[in-house]
């Protein structure tokens, strides 16, 4: 387990995963519930990204937030299931963009981000972004990162 020992940190080691029910996200997950040790928090976030939000103005917006919350809370189940501690959140905006800036002002140990997100089921704008999701986490995040395929 990759442990953070910069001063300062928050005394818990923190893994961050973006969250977003996909194969890969859902791997990641897996690989930071079996990385974690005792005293290590999960932290899923889920980013409902402002293309999709857009796209999809004409909806109830509570209905995608209402997905969102319901996936994370599958997840957080299924690490108390494994009695490791795990929070979630359900934030708005561009993914990468609120992966970075979370994962800095939380301060994290490691962020464990699938190489790809969802996409089959929004437009050919939103694939391209969230395709690149990772890789400009990777490039722009000041908090280590592992990409799961």
């Amino acid at each position: 387990m990759y442990k953070n020992t910069n001063k300062d940190t928050l005394s818990m080691s923190q893994i961050l995963v973006p969250y977003d029910g996909s194969d890969h996200s859902i791997k990641a997950f897996d690989k930071a519930l079996d990385m974690s040790e005792e005293g290590d928090e999960v932290i899923i976030l889920f980013v409902i990204p402002a293309a999709l939000i857009e796209e999809f103005a004409i909806m109830d917006p509570e209905v995608s937030r209402a997905k969102a919350h319901e996936m994370v809370n599958k997840a957080i189940d299924k690490a108390i299931a494994r009695n490791i501690k795990a929070i979630g959140l359900v934030k708005e905006g561009n993914v990468a963009d609120v992966i970075i800036d979370f994962a800095s002002d939380m301060k994290v140990g490691l962020i464990i981000i699938g190489s790809m997100g969802k996409g089959n089921s929004m437009s050919k704008i939103g694939r391209f972004t969230l395709g690149s999701v990772a890789e400009r986490v990777t490039r722009h995040s000041d908090r280590p990162v592992m990409i799961i395929r």
